[in-house]
C-alpha cells in the first residue's frame, strides 16, 4: 500500500514539476493577484507551510509574496501541487493534452473555482475580504459584526490599513462610512496613509487626505511623505 501511495505522489510531482515549467509562457498574461497566487502555491508545494518572518511593512513586494504564501496555512504539499496544476489547467485546459476533447477540459476548468473555494473562501474574515477588493463581502461582514471594523490582526492592522495597502478605494470609502479610523496606528505606528504612500497608490492617498488623514509619525519617526515617492509625494 506504502508503495503504491509513493508512486502516487511522483506523479504528482512529475505533473507539478512540468505544469510549473509551462506556467512560464503564460506568465506574461497574468495580472499581479494571479502571479502572486501561483507564487504561493509554488512555496507551499516545495517548502510547506510559511515559516520564515514577516517582511519589513516598507518592503512591499516581499510582504504581498509572503501574505499569500502565509495565507495557505497548513495547506499540504500535495494539495497545493494538485491546486497550483489545476490552476494551469484553467488557463490553458489543453496545456497537458493537446489531443483533450474540448468538452473535458471545460469540465475539468469548471471544477477549479469550487475547489478554491472549499480551501480558502469558507472562513474568511472581513480582513481576508478586505485584501481580496470584495466590497460586497465587506459590507455583508459589517452588516453581521459591525465592530470588525477596528478588530486588528497579529500585526495591529485593520481592515483599513489593508484596504490602504491594497490601494482599493471603493472598499476604503466602505471602512470609512462604517466608522473606521482614518489615523488609526498598526503595531509599527504606520497609519493607513503611511500604506497607500509607500505603495504608490495616488488615488488611494488622494481619498484617505479628503476624509480628514494626517501627517501622523511611524515608531521610527517617519511619516508618510517620507515614504512616497516623487509622483505620490506631489499628492502629498
Amino acid at each position: 500500500m506504502a508503495e503504491c501511495e509513493d508512486t502516487e505522489v511522483t506523479d504528482l510531482e512529475e505533473t507539478f514539476t512540468k505544469a510549473a515549467s509551462h506556467l512560464q509562457s503564460l506568465a506574461a498574461r497574468l495580472d499581479s493577484g494571479q502571479l502572486l497566487g501561483f507564487y504561493a502555491l509554488y512555496k507551499q508545494a516545495t517548502e510547506g507551510s510559511c515559516e520564515s518572518p514577516r517582511p519589513n511593512w516598507y518592503q512591499t513586494q516581499a510582504k504581498h509574496k509572503w501574505e499569500a504564501w502565509k495565507s495557505l496555512g497548513d495547506m499540504s504539499r500535495e494539495i497545493a501541487m494538485g491546486s497550483y496544476i489545476r490552476a494551469v489547467g484553467k488557463l490553458d485546459p489543453t496545456w497537458e493534452q493537446d489531443a483533450r476533447a474540448e468538452s473535458q477540459a471545460w469540465v475539468a476548468v469548471s471544477r477549479l473555482p469550487n475547489t478554491d473555494a472549499e480551501l480558502r473562501d469558507i472562513d474568511k474574515t472581513i480582513l481576508d475580504w478586505v485584501k481580496d477588493g470584495d466590497v460586497g463581502m465587506v459590507q455583508e461582514a459589517l452588516s453581521r459584526d459591525p465592530a470588525c471594523v477596528s478588530r486588528s490582526d497579529q500585526d495591529g492592522m485593520l481592515p483599513i490599513h489593508w484596504a490602504a495597502d491594497r490601494g482599493h478605494v471603493p472598499t476604503l470609502k466602505c471602512l470609512v462610512e462604517r466608522g473606521a479610523d482614518v489615523d488609526a496606528q498598526d503595531g509599527g505606528g504606520q497609519t493607513p496613509l503611511h500604506f497607500a504612500a509607500s505603495c504608490g497608490h495616488i488615488e488611494a492617498v488622494r481619498y484617505l487626505l479628503s476624509v480628514g488623514a494626517t501627517f501622523i509619525a511611524d515608531n521610527e519617526g517617519l511619516t508618510p511623505r517620507h515614504i512616497a515617492d516623487d509622483e505620490v509625494a506631489a499628492v502629498l
